[in-house]
């Protein structure tokens, strides 16, 4: 899914997780009401704590670990 067609749906925020260096990095963005664009928000290496749209907290080093 494209940011243009999430912006279209109306979705205010997203997080993206990638691999960095064998651990697990999330972007978070925010759609900016004044431009209509995306804006990071943050960007979280080893623990992800959002409170927007709701309450996460997620310990990124055991993401994708198996049997952990």
């Amino acid at each position: 899914m494209s940011t243009c067609s999430c912006t279209r749906a109306g979705v205010r925020h997203f997080r993206r997780a990638e691999n960095d260096a064998g651990g697990t990095a999330v972007y978070v963005c925010e759609l900016d009401p004044a431009t209509t664009c995306y804006a990071l928000a943050g960007i979280h290496h080893d623990r992800l704590v959002v409170s927007v749209p709701y309450d996460i907290d997620i310990d990124l080093t055991r993401v994708g670990r198996r049997g952990a």
